[in-house]
């Protein structure tokens, strides 16, 4: 073997090597990540520990639900024990217009923040550039502009009508 033989054969070793370093580290690197989502992912908590998760939630429902009020127990003494009369309760009327709010108020509140997190939502991608470009040598059909140029019309066009 000549001294190029070898050298080819020792630049092939150190290739093969490396190839092997490589895929070492990639392979270590998802095994790393696989393991840090899981620990991040709080279900992963849910589906090992069923039981503990169970108890822990019935405990922090017991200490967070507000305890019944004591009842007094009837004295002894017959003045005490008496009652007041109770004042007559107000009967409920049917009032339309509050019941109609009642129900509708939820409904409005959640539409109105939906679409305000929508709007949000595209003023950052537009802040961030990451809504789709348009192709811009694209025209729009019965239009002699670019797709990607808008005129003040553009969301009321007709089809059919020339502007």
């Amino acid at each position: 073997m000549n001294e190029i033989d070898e050298i080819r054969w020792q630049m092939a070793q150190i290739r093969h090597d490396l190839h092997q370093d490589v895929a070492n580290v990639v392979s270590g690197v998802s095994g790393v990540v696989d393991e840090v989502s899981e620990v991040m992912d709080w279900r992963s908590v849910l589906r090992n520990h069923p039981y503990i998760s169970t108890g822990v939630a019935l405990a922090i429902g017991y200490w967070i639900v507000p305890r019944r009020a004591k009842q007094l127990a009837p004295s002894q003494n017959h003045l005490v024990s008496v009652r007041a009369p109770e004042a007559p309760s107000q009967k409920k009327r049917f009032r339309p217009i509050a019941w109609a709010f009642d129900l509708l108020g939820p409904i409005a509140t959640q539409a109105i923040q939906a679409y305000a997190l929508v709007w949000i939502e595209n003023r950052i991608k537009e802040h961030l550039h990451t809504l789709p470009e348009r192709n811009p040598s694209a025209t729009q059909p019965g239009s002699s502009q670019p797709a990607g140029h808008q005129s003040d019309d553009f969301f009321f066009k007709v089809p059919g009508h020339r502007a």
